[in-house]
């Protein structure tokens, strides 16, 4: 894991300009490669890089790195780079590191583009071709690494994130609106947007070509092309996604540095974990409880009987609402661009932790989005026998749910909240289900808390539609997690995962998204996934069914619970002083960005239970902290 950044302009470069600009990306970039810094310039692209060093530590693996004609700075690791190198040598490529990055180098001189779908790995790199002028960059299949860029007349610039992107164009770019309405639908701005306008975020599966004619984005992968025929044996079926993966994790053992597994009480790290127990490695892992909160957010115990049974070195972290509050700047400098998802504080916390005791950790992101793990996706299961009852029995169970507190402090208020989310959901199409689930809050109260910026609506139910017909499978529950797979995976839990580790230069892998598992779950039916049995709901099904006997069986019977923080339970405490800044009435008004009167109804309806906006609140906190520490002229402290 890396950070990468770069400067193209085809009428050429300022030496001194350019220079400067570099030196401010690199300091930008320092966190997420603090092993070695690097530069590379010629009369018309300046690339930049940091390094941490995971695979070959020798400086024969720095970047930028040269090679025939061709110049790379490349972020993140390709884990099948032995086998490529090994086809490439009985090419005729001769090598002088070990390193994968020589590999990519090589193996774009010799396949070009078609390099790409030879990789397994998590990715983004830039390549300029010194001979012929030509810009080339590319990003992995699911969104794992980032990859920011603009334009500007026959500029190009980019980088790993928006900061490092902006001092390489060498100016802040304005708020644009329409991702501002992105982030109150969605807390999140999904790509290719970035909130500064002009600039974009490379779509996971892309590549792009820059030269004197301009830029060219294109698409290089297809999962409805690449996933298997429908699978209908059962139990071979099974197998083959046990061997798929296991080798995904053992792939991604492979480093220079010592390598651990985040362990969550939930299902997928536990996978993780015992597929690295079962290879024979040494196992480390690691967990995060928040001390004094509900049971809801707790992880510790079941992460702690797990550890035990695979004989683990396990290390805890227990979090306190107060060191949460003390490490909110970091977590916020860290994000370049506004993000609402709380969770990002405690995986800011746990990967600090983590990083004094190895430089690379596996997780079990992507597997919820992938085998239908969110507790969302089992409202499909009962919205065939809701909409049998008749109108009036549907209106009233939807008046009582509103009628009551909601929250997450308690299992009553919790059952609460996701019953009146069912209810206000349940009535639609499954396009518009899917929409309503992702979204904070509807349209007109968007329109409300945007009215002074005007800003149209975004077009979320056409966009879930989209890609819901784009994996082309009639199954629902497929058509479901394709649609997450390619707007919420890449736009927030992986964002979260890369800022929030990076941010400590430790490098996080996901064999659940190795292309070899994803592929062959997408061949599996839905029912695979998700389905009700003995009446009640069960998420990833098939990691039930297929690694039972892996785990103790506590593990598999455990409700589905998030990674997530008490986020009102900060806001009342040692947040509450940020809040009250952010959402100032007299600040609000002249910042023009937010009605101050629908703000403060936010305020009264959590702190009289009667709706938990937590989450509102947090994301309007979010944006606020994060323009006052990057500096952005909308923030509400200008």
């Amino acid at each position: 894991m890396c950070g990468i950044g770069g400067l193209v302009d085809i009428g050429g470069l300022d030496p001194a300009v350019t220079e400067a600009r570099m030196s401010t990306a690199i300091a930008r970039l320092g966190f997420r490669g603090p092993d070695g810094r690097g530069s590379w310039i010629d009369r018309y692209c300046a690339l930049v890089h940091t390094r941490l060093a995971v695979i070959d530590l020798s400086p024969l693996g720095a970047q930028p790195m040269q090679r025939d004609g061709l110049v790379v700075t490349y972020n993140g690791e390709i884990f099948n780079y032995a086998v490529l190198r090994d086809e490439l040598a009985a090419l005729g490529h001769c090598f002088r590191s070990n390193s994968d990055t020589e590999v990519i180098l090589a193996g774009w001189q010799q396949w070009g583009n078609g390099l790409l779908r030879r990789l397994v790995g998590m990715f983004a790199f830039a390549i300029w071709d010194t001979e012929a002028n030509v810009l080339y960059a590319a990003r992995d299949r699911f969104g794992e690494k980032p990859f920011l860029y603009a334009t500007s007349g026959h500029h190009f610039a980019f980088g790993s994130d928006l900061i490092a992107c902006e001092a390489m164009l060498g100016e802040m770019r304005p708020l644009d609106p329409a991702a501002l309405r992105a982030l109150f639908t969605l807390r999140f701005i999904p790509e290719p947007a970035s909130v500064a306008t002009g600039v974009r975020k490379l779509p996971a599966g892309h590549w792009l070509r820059f030269d004197q004619n301009g830029l060219a984005v294109t698409s290089w992968y297809d999962l409805a092309q690449e996933r298997p025929p429908r699978l209908k044996d059962h139990a071979a079926a099974e197998g083959e996604l046990c061997q798929r993966f296991d080798a995904a994790v053992a792939t991604r053992l492979v480093a220079d540095v010592p390598v651990g597994v985040f362990l969550s009480s939930g299902l997928d790290s536990s996978l993780v974990a015992a597929s690295v127990a079962a290879s024979g490695a040494r196992l480390k892992t690691f967990t995060v409880g928040f001390e004094g909160a509900a049971s809801y957010y707790e992880e510790r115990p079941l992460a702690a009987t797990v550890s035990r049974f695979l004989g683990a070195d396990h290390t805890e972290i227990a979090i306190s609402a107060k060191r949460a509050g003390d490490v909110l700047d970091q977590v916020f400098t860290a994000l370049d661009e506004p993000f609402a998802d709380s969770s990002a504080v405690p995986t800011y916390l746990v990967a600090e932790a983590t990083r004094k005791n190895v430089t690379v950790v596996l997780t079990g992101d992507g597997a919820d989005e992938v085998f239908g793990g969110y507790r969302r996706y089992w409202s499909e299961l009962y919205v065939d026998a809701w909409q049998r009852l008749p109108a009036g029995a549907r209106r009233l169970l939807g008046a009582l749910t509103r009628a009551f507190p909601e929250g997450k402090k308690s299992r009553v208020l919790e059952a609460t909240r996701r019953a009146r989310r069912f209810v206000d959901t349940a009535n639609a199409d499954p396009a518009r289900r899917q929409a309503a689930w992702m979204r904070l809050m509807p349209d007109p109260e968007l329109d409300a808390l945007l009215a002074p910026t005007h800003t149209a609506a975004m077009p979320l139910e056409q966009t879930v539609a989209g890609l819901r017909s784009g994996i082309h499978d009639d199954d629902p529950v497929n058509a479901m997690l394709a649609c997450d797979l390619a707007l919420e995976l890449p736009g927030d839990m992986l964002v979260k995962v890369d800022r929030m580790s990076m941010a400590h230069a430790l490098e996080t892998r996901t064999p659940f998204l190795d292309q070899r598992v994803v592929e062959w779950a997408f061949a599996m039916p839905g029912p695979e996934k998700l389905a009700l049995v003995r009446g009640k709901p069960v998420g990833k099904r098939v990691l039930r069914e297929a690694f039972r006997d892996r785990l103790p069986a506590e593990v598999f019977s455990r409700p589905k619970r998030g990674f997530e923080m008490p986020v009102s339970e900060l806001l009342a405490g040692p947040a509450a002083a940020r809040l009250a800044a952010a959402t100032d009435r007299a600040a609000l008004k002249r910042q023009g960005l937010f009605d101050p009167d629908l703000v403060e109804g936010w305020k009264a309806d959590l702190a009289n239970n009667r709706r938990d906006t937590s989450w509102h609140l947090w994301t309007i906190l979010a944006f606020q902290e994060w323009a006052r520490l990057h500096g952005r002229p909308e923030s509400i402290a200008q």
